[in-house]
């Protein structure tokens, strides 16, 4: 015989056993989370106890649910063993998750145990029904029955590791987790009670306890909602524990995080305290009301002021600053800083006074620090000594204008005054003065006694002039006065006192004595004439007035001309011996275009330097002169002509391959027969092709020994050289004696090639010699060819090569030519040493 259920019941008992496994699973991993034991032994107990309750209570309101037509009551005792054994199940499911590895024999061995136990509280609390009728079991349903336990219980035990390895599981599944277990309970328990089959009997002893009609359906329902409350006060605790546990998680990262940070930013700012303490830099910061938080070591070297006394304190008390000039105070300067939140640089002129009065120069930033708001919390000071780097300029500057021997400007600083003077428009005078019979002392006192000579006449010198006149050693024994707004009546009158002065001069020693004079020559300084030809001037008149007897001022005057170059003549002479000996001469080079011979090669004339002892590159024009007039020019045309050799023979880079070099012979050397010999012999013994060399001669040079030139002209051109002929047209009988030179190129002079575009008569003449040379076979050459807009012209006319400074200037040999155009093709050329 079988029963029938209460529908509201039996979903009472379903909800209790879904409700008991979400509590179950929830349970599991807040046992297994638990951090203390003592933690984990309470959840492990009243976990125990809520889960076991609750899937008692279940059974229990199940077999309340089941009505057999008669009255039924239980054994108490059974029933609080079944009670006992389902929260003895839970307490063991719990523990299983508590293993730091729940493997699958623990798995199966603990469901099978938990299994055992929820289907032995089963049937213990069947056991303990009452009621005037035997029962018996159906072995097959309670087989499965007891087979659903412990499926369920192994699945509660995997799905309770499962969830508790996950680090936030999904609420869904454990919701569908819940809804599994409960159904799986709830079904062994309906399948137990299903295995049961009523039989009548009789003869059955009445129950202890015989509950009314509804008390079983009062009691299920008082039962559910005591379990209800039960499961969902323990859900409510797991809630607030998990919240507990995740507020102490969060705290913990948070203080951890806290900290971190606080480690790191205390770290940070013992670095940036340590660095800023070991520059060698004053660094200040302030807050929003200029009061200083921090000051370096080297801030409070540089104030005067210990760091401790000197932290709280407004920074002004502190950096106390003042203009270099004019002494003001600056604090001012540096309020805009905190209240406009401008940056502030003071690089010069300012001066630190410290706490003990002393100052040192300093240079100096100041930038605001700004919040997130953008709003000025604050301003850092950078400024550092540069006391030393000033002395240091002002030091350099004073030597780079100043003689180191006399403390008077330098020939740099006076010839910037020179400069200057020309500049304003007023007339001044120049003094040249040089000392007469300093050698006398240096030779016969030594180079000590010298200088103490020089310092001690600019010292004397210095106290008759006017503190705005400028008083300048140029060099060894030679001084310059520049006398501003001065008419030359004054400066005689001047000038004369300096001559008394100096001769009133005495130097004594081991009892002798030695007197000095000073020759002195004047020029007028008035804006007409450059500076070099003002100084050229009283040089001039300084040397007429050693002339005249020495000890004396004279004045320049234009017939003093003619004496002046014959002793610039004789100071360039031992200048240019010096010079071929110490090899003090240096080579440029032009180039030459072709205007009609595209394929032919690269062509130069080769020019010549002097270099003086300053590494000035000085033309011919200063000392050619000179050299013509001591028979020096042979020498040098063989110096240049060595060195020309030699760069065609290293073919070492600084010039092409196949360059032709131009190199000029003098006069002197055409009537020179051994130098001709010479100078085959040179080129046979160099090893160079003939044909990249060819020899320049002047019109007039050839035409003063015409014969001899002739004679000379064919003995180098037997080799393969070619020869041109210079400044052609500035003779008198270039054309007649044309024919009578064997020359391959003329050089056109620049005297016709200067205005050719400008000047029909120019043009007819170089259209002339072109025709001429065109019948002789004869190479044209236009020279100073200074404007681009001449090629076309001389193209026309039939000029066969150009050169000058439209075409290229000239460059050191091996250095860049600069050209003003585009580089044509050259053919061959003459050459000038000018």
């Amino acid at each position: 015989m079988h029963g029938s259920y209460s529908p509201s019941l039996v979903l009472l008992s379903i909800l209790v056993a879904v409700l008991a496994s979400h509590a179950a699973l929830q349970l599991i991993r807040q046992v297994a989370l638990s951090v203390s034991r003592a933690s984990r032994l309470g959840w492990l107990l009243g976990g125990a106890l809520a889960m076991g309750l609750g899937i008692w209570s279940m059974h229990f309101i199940g077999m309340l649910a089941y009505d057999i037509g008669t009255s039924v009551t239980y054994e108490w005792g059974l029933t609080l063993l079944s009670m006992m054994v389902a929260v003895l199940s839970s307490g063991l499911a719990l523990w299983a998750n508590t293993l730091s590895r729940l493997t699958l024999p623990w798995l199966f061995g603990s469901g099978a145990v938990m299994g055992g136990g929820i289907a032995s509280m089963h049937y213990l609390g069947m056991a303990a029904m009452q009621m005037p009728m035997a029962y018996r079991y159906d072995a097959p349903l309670l087989g499965l029955s007891i087979l659903v336990a412990v499926i369920a219980s192994t699945a509660a035990l995997w799905l309770g590791g499962l969830f508790l390895h996950q680090r936030r599981p999904r609420r869904s599944y454990q919701a569908l987790a819940a809804l599994l277990m409960g159904g799986a309970i709830a079904g062994m328990h309906y399948l137990g009670m299903a295995a049961m089959e009523v039989v009548p009997d009789s003869v059955m002893p009445a129950p202890p306890l015989r509950p009314g009609e509804g008390q079983h359906v009062w009691l299920a329902v008082i039962l559910g909602v005591a379990s209800l409350a039960v499961l969902g006060l323990t859900l409510l605790a797991l809630k607030a524990e998990s919240r507990v546990r995740r507020s102490r998680h969060y705290r913990a990262r948070l203080s951890g995080l806290l900290e971190y940070r606080t480690r790191e930013l205390r770290h940070e700012r013992d670095q940036v305290t340590v660095m800023l303490d070991s520059i060698d830099e004053g660094v200040i910061s302030l807050d929003r009301e200029g009061m200083i938080r921090h000051i370096n070591p080297i801030a409070a070297e540089l104030c005067g002021w210990d760091p401790a006394l000197a932290r709280g304190r407004p920074w002004a008390r502190i950096l106390q600053l003042r203009h270099e000039g004019s002494l003001h105070m600056m604090d001012t300067h540096l309020d805009v800083v905190l209240s406009r939140g401008e940056v502030v640089h003071m690089a010069n002129q300012t001066l630190l006074v410290a706490r003990d009065g002393s100052e040192c120069a300093i240079e100096l930033k100041a930038s605001p620090v700004r919040a997130r708001n953008d709003e000025v919390e604050g301003a850092v000071l950078v400024f550092r000594d540069i006391s030393y780097r000033q002395a240091m300029i002002r030091r350099l500057d004073f030597q780079a204008h100043h003689d180191s021997l006399t403390g008077l400007q330098n020939r740099s600083a006076f010839d910037d005054a020179l400069g200057a003077s020309l500049e304003d428009g007023d007339l001044h005078q120049l003094l040249y003065l040089d000392l007469d019979f300093f050698k006398v002392i240096n030779d016969t006192c030594g180079h000590a006694a010298g200088d103490t000579v020089l310092r001690e006449i600019a010292h004397l010198m210095r106290e008759q002039i006017r503190d705005s006149d400028v008083l300048a050693r140029l060099g060894g024994d030679e001084f310059a006065v520049i006398l501003y707004r001065c008419n030359r009546e004054q400066a005689l009158e001047r000038a004369s006192r300096l001559c008394s002065t100096i001769a009133d001069y005495r130097y004594l020693e081991d009892g002798r004595q030695f007197q000095l004079g000073v020759s002195i020559g004047l020029a007028s300084i008035t804006g007409s004439a450059p500076a070099t030809e003002v100084l050229r001037q009283a040089d001039a008149a300084c040397y007429m007035a050693k002339q005249n007897g020495r000890n004396q001022v004279h004045a320049y005057h234009e017939e003093d001309a003619g004496l002046e170059r014959a002793q610039r003549e004789l100071q360039w002479l031992p200048l240019l011996q010096e010079a071929l000996e110490k090899r003090f001469f240096t080579l440029y080079i032009q180039p030459i275009e072709s205007l009609c011979r595209p394929s032919s090669g690269p062509y130069y004339e080769v020019l010549l330097r002097y270099v003086n002892a300053e590494g000035e590159h000085m033309t011919p024009a200063h000392f050619m002169g000179t050299a013509e007039r001591f028979g020096l020019m042979p020498a040098i045309d063989v110096w240049v002509v060595t060195e020309a050799l030699q760069v065609l023979k290293s073919n070492d880079g600084r010039i092409e391959e196949d360059a032709i070099l131009a190199i000029n012979l003098s006069g002197q050397s055409l009537s020179d027969m051994p130098l001709r010999d010479q100078l085959i012999t040179m080129i046979e013994e160099s090893g160079v092709a003939p044909e990249r060399l060819c020899f320049e001669i002047t019109e007039t040079a050839a035409i003063s020994n015409l014969a001899q030139a002739r004679e000379f002209i064919r003995g180098i051109r037997r080799l393969g050289c070619s020869f041109s002929l210079d400044d052609f047209g500035s003779g008198m009988s270039s054309f007649a004696y044309l024919k009578e030179l064997p020359v391959n190129q003329l050089k056109i002079d620049g005297a016709f090639v200067r205005n050719l575009t400008r000047d029909s008569l120019d043009a007819a003449i170089v259209s002339a010699i072109c025709r001429i040379c065109a019948q002789m076979g004869i190479v044209t050459i236009a020279e100073y060819v200074e404007r681009r807009d001449l090629l076309p012209a001389l193209e026309q006319i039939g000029v066969d090569l150009v050169q000058g400074y439209g075409i290229g200037r000239p460059q050191p040999l091996g250095g860049v030519l600069l050209t003003s155009g585009p580089r044509r093709d050259n053919g061959p050329a003459a050459s000038l040493q000018g």
